[in-house]
This record gives C-alpha cells, sequence and structure tokens, in this order.
C-alpha cells in the first residue's frame, strides 16, 4: 500500500480539474478557473491596486477566451470577469464611486456621457463600504449585460455591451488606476 499511495496521489493530481488549483497573490488565493453561466474562464493574472502607498485591492481578470490585449479584453463579446478582493481596512462607498466615475473620466469620456443613465445606476449599486476580505465582481454574459455583485449578494444588471466596455475600460484602457493593476491582471 506505501508503494500504491504516491501513484494514486499524483494520478488524482493529474485528473483534478483545474479549478482546485488556485494562485495566490500576497496571501489570497484565485483559482485558476472559474465557471461563470456555464462557461470556464481562464485566469489571466492578478494585479494590485495602489493608491499613493495603500494597497487597496487586488484585481483578478477571468476570460472566456484568453487574451494579454487591452484592447480585447474590452472589446470582445465574450464572458468575462474582475473580481476585487479588497486588501485595505475600509473603502468607502463614495471612493469606490469616485474611483470608478474617475476611470470612466480618464478611459472613455465621450462613451460615459452617452451612458450617464446606466453609469448612475451602476454607482447606486454602492451604498456601504468593502472592508478587507470582501469581494465585489463585475461580470460581464454576452446577450445578458454586466451583473455587479457585492460580498457574494446580486447588486444588480445593467443591460447592453457599450456598458461593459466603458466599465472594462476602466481597468484595461490607456489610464488605468495604477499601472500594475493592469499588467498584472493581464498576466505581464
Amino acid at each position: 500500500m506505501k508503494k500504491l499511495f504516491p501513484v494514486l496521489l499524483v494520478s488524482l493530481l493529474i485528473l483534478a480539474p483545474d479549478s482546485l488549483y488556485a494562485r495566490d497573490f500576497k496571501g489570497v488565493n484565485f483559482p485558476e478557473t472559474a465557471i461563470i453561466n456555464g462557461t470556464t474562464c481562464k485566469l489571466m493574472g492578478v494585479g494590485i491596486r495602489k493608491k499613493l502607498i495603500i494597497n487597496v485591492y487586488l484585481g483578478a481578470l477571468y476570460l472566456e477566451k484568453p487574451t494579454k490585449n487591452a484592447a480585447e479584453v474590452i472589446a470582445n463579446d465574450q464572458v468575462k470577469q474582475v473580481v476585487m478582493h479588497f486588501l485595505y481596512k475600509e473603502v468607502t462607498a463614495e471612493q469606490i464611486v469616485e474611483a470608478f466615475n474617475e476611470g470612466f473620466r480618464n478611459n472613455s469620456p465621450e462613451k460615459a456621457a452617452a451612458l450617464k443613465a446606466q453609469i448612475d445606476r451602476f454607482n447606486s449599486f454602492f451604498t456601504r463600504p468593502m472592508k478587507s476580505g470582501e469581494r465585489l465582481m463585475v461580470t460581464y454574459i454576452p446577450g445578458r449585460g454586466t451583473e455587479v455583485s457585492i460580498r457574494g449578494t446580486t447588486a444588480g444588471l445593467i443591460e447592453g455591451k457599450n456598458f461593459m466596455e466603458v466599465v472594462f475600460s476602466t481597468w484595461f484602457g490607456p489610464k488605468p488606476p495604477s499601472g500594475g493593476l493592469k499588467e498584472g491582471m493581464l498576466g505581464e
């Protein structure tokens, strides 16, 4: 039996689904794959959002069709998700809204102006602070829209590919919140 145990262990590891494996970043685990609306998506990478010297959150990018091209991440009509795992002790709802609004202004001002009603609705989802260890997820499902989940609870859905492009441009546009966040999430 002692000789059989190593063979069984190796066999289990080889046959185990990818979702059992995780990438550890700053002590936080992110599975290598995620099933999103029935679609298997691959973890592209994890980056860190810094504000001055403060580590605010870790951002993880999951894509149905892997790419390291930021423009493709924004434009592709595929299942995709950004997981924001908060590190800082408390980020207020107002700070979250301001950060997204700054991203909209910096990365897609014309589109954002045309989608003001959708952006206002998106911002209304943030009513409480995010504390260290809590997660916010922004998920796009083609034909359905962009869903926001806060602490594991769905806050709401905004329809349309145009809105998804504006939201994902906040991380992957020309002026991301911090360079290390964008590069890390793209797996660079």
